[in-house]
This record gives C-alpha cells, structure tokens and sequence, in this order.
C-alpha cells in the first residue's frame, strides 16, 4: 500500500515517510534464532589463549574488574548509573581487520549507555551502542586517540537501527550481497569490509530508543517522549555527549553521519550540540536523507520533477529506456528542470491535448506507455512506477532501488502490498547482526533485536502544523560553524529519495560563492542503500574519507 502523498498534513499523527514505511514497507519484525556464517577471517577476534587482554576486555560471560568491584572505576569512583543499578552489559573484544595498506587491530566495544530524561534525571532508557577504536600503533596511545576523529553514525526510519549502515558500509564487517546488490541468500555471510570508514575514523553505531536492542525502562510511560522529531534530536545529542564524556574524547575532531531519516535527524542534532551541549562538530555525513519533506511530495510539482531523473536511469538500466542509467539520469535532469516543470504548471485538465508532449516526453525518460502517463497528469507517482514498468513480465520494483526487481505478489491489488527489497533486507540483517553480536562481540542478552520497529514508526509525533524540514537546522549549523563540511551521498536510482531533491535544497542554502564548496552533493550506482553494491560501497567510502581529510586539514 504505497500512498500517494508523502507530504505530512496538519492534525496528523504520522508524517510523510513515516506513512510510506508504516503502511507499506515496514514488516512484522522477525527475530528467528538463525545463524551467520562467518568469512575466513572476518570479524576475527586475536586467540585469547595465553595472551595478554586489553583493559577492560572480557570473553563472553566475563566480567570485567569493573563489574567485578560492584561498578567502581579505577581510584574508587562509583559511578552513578551502577549505584542505581544500571547494568552496561559491557564487552570489549580485540580485533584485526586486513586492508590494502597492512593490517588494522582495533577494539571493539558493545555496551549500553544510560539515557536520563526530566527534571530529576530519572533513568529512562537503555541505549545500546558499538564502539571501535583503532589501536594505537606507537606508545602515545591517548595523544593519538585523542587527535583521531570520531563519527556517529544512525539509521533513519523513523524506527531503524543502525545495522544497516553498520553491516552495510562502515563498519569493519558487511554482509556479502549478490551481484548489483541483490539479496544474499540466508543465512547471511559476513566478510571483511574493505572500505570500513574505520581506517580513517572511529565510529559509534547508536540505536535510538526502541530500535535494535535499545529499550525504555518503562516502555508503555516513557518511550513516547522520545518518538518525535525534536525528542529524538534531543536524545541522541545527549548519547553523543555522555560517550565523549565517557570516553574523554571532547579534544576529537566530531562527525555525524546518518542514512536516509538518519540524514534529517543529524542535521537537526548539528544545531541541538552547540544549542544544549555547546559542542560544534567538523562535518555531517548524510546518506541517502531526506532533509525537506516538501521536496519529495508527490501531490506538488517540484517532487515528481525531482524523481523522474531516477525513474529514467532505473528504465534505462532494465533496457525500457535509452542510453546508459547515466545517460538516462542526465537527459532526465534537463527535461525536469525545464520543459517538465513549466508544462505541468501550464497544464489545463479540461485540455489535456495541450500536455501531449510533456505526457511523451515522460513517458520516454520512464519507459511507461503513454496513456499511463496522461492517466496520471504527468506527474507520475512511484508507485504507479514500480506496479506498471515491468508489468508484462509480472515484475515489480523497489522504490529504495529501482533495478531490483521481483515477482508481484498480487498483481490485482491496487498497489503494490510491500517492498520487496526494504522487506528482503528484514531477516537478512537482523540475524547477521544477531550473531554477529553474539559470536565475535560477546554480548549476550535475550532481548529481541528490532532492526525496523513498526511500533517506534506508528507511533512516531511529527509536526502537527508544518511539513518536517531540517534545511533551517543545516543552514544554523553551516552559519555558526564556519568551518563545517557537509556530504550528501545518494543513489542514482532511489527513488523514494532522489538526489535531485537534496540538490535543490543545498542550491537554497545561504552561503557565499566561496564557500559553497563547504556542501557536496555526490551520486552513485545503485538506490537507497547503495553500499550492498561493491562499487557504491567503495564510492560512499571515497566520499567519507574526503570530507572528514577536508575537515581535518582546516584545523
């Protein structure tokens, strides 16, 4: 069920994307007791027989010395959280990970962190994280770690853990996908992922409340405050701060990075640190975001403008359209931002005749039949998209990317009842990262890992009187900042968010002509989540790597 709009309305519980996932996309979370299977290699912990552990490192079911002093740190603090009987549930493993210039030891370390909300501070949530650290390689391990930088990375939804971008892109393992990205059969194996951002930074996967293993302490009392925009903003910008507190970390270069809601949220939060935390970070990465709702809305002129270039490439790449993906894309762009708009503005429905050529135009750049295309006043809506272009083949496609394609379950129905891809990702990476946590991370509990969290999606509060749009939050955070780098990384054929929406929004930002190559927008091969293709993958890493070394360089 893929509604026609995605714009949020006044008075409505849930918004824009959150309606798209809730209705259509986000399936019953499954958390089967599956295996992985683990590459020569990947995720390797160091042999602990006879070796020497780092501090604090325990093997699975361990404790610590720390857990074994009743939660006193080293001189004899307490800490607080164990006074009143927080359990971090902390493991900490000892790894190496092969790349192209030699091998890197790291330190992984998975844990909860205590999330306090009100007046009085109450624990109200267990949220889980993943820690890595590259080793040091010389004896001034603090100095070196302290000059390391340090990203944030979060999934979007709303209700997504970060397993995606963890066990996607840049963590130092990933799923191994098929050929072009298409999904691997179960059970997943994991491999060693060369283009781990941990070769140039530390990373900290955070699951908001709800998602992954993170939990309020009284679900049905507490998790609501944070399952709206600026609860969840004002949360996750807490976590951020109480890990460098932790962790001593205040002197390292800060990034954040986040996929798809995960972009709007990370914006939002760029301006909430210097706001409530008076911590100004060097760069955001922003994967596949939707950072105005409005320019994805479909009922407008500007959102179906901005995805007929991805409708184009995904034709061109299922050969329904000339010319390369590329190609496509491209001819796609000119049309949409001239003759596409200007006619769709003009058009008369009384006179439909007068459209005629923009209805054939689009219905070339989609590979759609033209009467499709009139049908739908040539504003086409991907639903429709994903339903009618390869119909004569009983195939659909996923609005996360275009290419993918799979037998309609129901080709009778109105629309399409799931996606087939975001739905196939489902057990693919909950039981990956299931054992993955297990077997190499050592942590063990009981409860159910929410990789997509219907409940945290329905029950999401967006704005009741305008549309969600963080472009004010990003242009605050550019403005008092100055030195601030932002990359926006998409995938060609997303098309539920296109990248010619993020570069209309980053052509509005207010920064002077010198300073307009502090924003980035790149495009890559493959949809939503282009990293399960080797080479969107390798792409997105290039782009992470170069924004945090231009950051860098400025200091």
């Amino acid at each position: 069920m893929l509604p026609r709009s995605t714009t949020a309305r006044p008075r409505q519980r849930s918004g824009p994307l959150s309606r798209i996932l809730a209705l259509a996309l986000l399936p019953a979370l499954l958390m089967p007791p599956l295996v992985v299977t683990l590459e020569p290699g990947a995720a390797r912990a160091e042999d602990r027989k006879g070796a020497e552990k780092a501090p604090g490192e325990k093997t699975p079911g361990e404790k610590t010395d720390d857990e074994k002093a009743n939660g006193e740190r080293t001189g004899g603090e307490r800490r607080a959280d164990d006074v009143q009987g927080f359990d971090p549930q902390r493991s900490v493993t000892r790894h190496s990970l092969p790349l192209s210039g030699g091998p890197l030891a790291y330190t992984a370390t998975a844990e909860f962190l205590p999330l306090r909300d009100g007046a009085r501070e109450e624990l109200a949530a267990r949220i889980f994280t993943v820690t890595y650290t590259a080793d040091p390689a010389g004896p001034g391990g603090g100095e070196e770690r302290a000059r390391r930088p340090v990203t944030f990375v979060f999934n979007g939804g709303p209700g997504a853990a970060s397993a995606y971008m963890h066990l996607g892109a840049a963590g130092p393992v990933a799923v191994a996908f098929g050929p072009n990205g298409t999904l691997p059969p179960p059970p997943a194996r994991l491999v060693d992922n060369p283009d781990s951002w941990l070769a140039f930074t530390d990373l900290v996967f955070i699951d908001p409340v709800g998602t992954g293993f993170s939990r309020a302490v009284k679900p049905d009392e507490t998790e609501r405050r944070f399952w709206s925009v600026d609860g969840d903003t004002r949360s996750m910008a807490e976590i951020v701060r109480l890990w460098l507190t932790r962790n001593g970390r205040w002197s390292s270069p800060t990034f954040l990075a986040g996929e798809s809601y995960g972009g709007f949220r990370i914006a939002k939060m760029a301006e909430e640190l210097i706001d409530q935390v008076g911590l100004a970070v060097n760069g955001l990465i922003l994967v596949s975001p939707v950072v105005d709702f409005a320019a994805i809305d479909e009922d407008g002129i500007l959102g179906p403008a901005w995805k007929l270039p991805a409708m184009a490439a995904a034709a061109a790449a299922l050969g329904r359209a000339p010319g390369t993906p590329g190609q496509a894309a491209e001819a796609a762009e000119s049309f949409a931002l001239g003759p596409y708009l200007t006619g769709l503005a003009g058009l008369d429905y009384g006179r439909l005749d007068s459209g005629q050529d923009v209805f054939a135009a689009v219905a070339r750049l989609t590979g759609l039949p033209v009467e499709i295309v009139r049908r739908q006043r040539g504003r086409v809506p991907m639903g429709v998209f994903t339903r009618e272009l390869l119909r004569d083949q009983g195939r659909i496609l996923s609005i996360y990317d275009g290419t993918f394609t799979a037998p309609d379950p129901d080709p009778g129905a109105a629309r399409i009842p799931f996606d087939p891809f975001l739905k196939g990702t489902v057990p693919t990476y909950t039981t990956a990262f299931a054992a993955y946590v297990h077997d190499a991370l050592g942590l063990r509990t009981d409860t159910p890992y929410r990789l997509l969290s219907d409940r945290v999606n329905r029950g999401w509060e967006w704005p009741r009187m305008s549309v969600p749009s963080a472009v004010d939050a990003l242009q605050t955070a550019l403005t008092l900042q100055p030195a601030l780098r932002v990359l926006i990384a998409h995938g060609r054929t997303d098309l539920i968010t296109p990248y010619m929406a993020s570069r209309w929004v980053v052509s509005r930002l207010e920064l002077p002509p010198g300073e307009r190559g502090r924003v980035a927008v790149t495009v890559h091969p493959g949809g939503h989540m282009m990293y399960t293709r080797a080479e969107g993958r390798a792409g997105l890493a290039a782009d992470a790597r170069a924004l945090i070394e231009a950051a860098l360089a400025g200091r």
